[in-house]
């Protein structure tokens, strides 16, 4: 993902040994990519079918010892503070099911991060009502703009933007868009 790519551009060979934790990993895209450059990956999704899919990440073999899947509801799963370096929720939030909750998840996500560690996430904002063809989004999670980075305030914020995206899945060729905020933070 764009600001999983943007974080590991800024902190380079750091991520080698580092703990990362990637909140609805799906089919691992991020996990494998940054457990190729060295970090240790803990990935959490709902879905064992989606995490049974990271041996089809290209580079996946090299690094597999790297990745620790576990199949968690990503409300569900407990680490001590300051457990990881990094914590990526790329795209999770906005699957839950209120703003409350995913409020809830952000301050205990923020607790899992070290001191001078990172978060980097992005989530869909409520500029954009979900489409018909992902009718299992709530709106209701849907962050106002602004928001995602206000939960972060006392952080330092290394890069934020707030814009739009045009996508479609292979599951529904239909094209449609997403109001979307990918915040990277640094934990003081």
């Amino acid at each position: 993902a764009k600001y999983v790519r943007f974080l590991a551009d800024r902190i380079g060979s750091g991520l080698s040994g580092r703990r990362v934790l990637d909140l609805g990993a799906g089919e691992g895209k991020n996990a494998v990519y940054l457990a190729r450059l060295g970090a240790d990956v803990v990935a959490v999704d709902h879905s064992e079918i989606a995490l049974g899919r990271f041996n089809q990440q290209p580079g996946y073999e090299e690094v597999s010892g790297s990745l620790v899947a576990t199949v968690a509801d990503v409300e569900d799963v407990e680490y001590g503070d300051g457990s990881f370096d990094v914590v990526v929720a790329y795209g999770i939030f906005h699957c839950l099911d209120s703003i409350s909750s995913v409020e809830a998840l952000v301050r205990r996500v923020q607790g899992w991060v070290k001191s001078g560690g990172w978060f980097v996430g992005a989530t869909f904002t409520d500029r954009i009502p979900p489409p018909q063809v992902q009718d299992y989004l709530s709106e209701e999670a849907f962050l106002p703009e602004g928001r995602l980075e206000e939960l972060f305030q006392g952080w330092q914020e290394v890069s934020s933007e707030n814009g739009t995206i045009t996508e479609s899945h292979p599951t529904s060729l239909v094209e449609h868009q997403h109001s979307i905020c990918r915040l990277i933070a640094r934990k003081p």
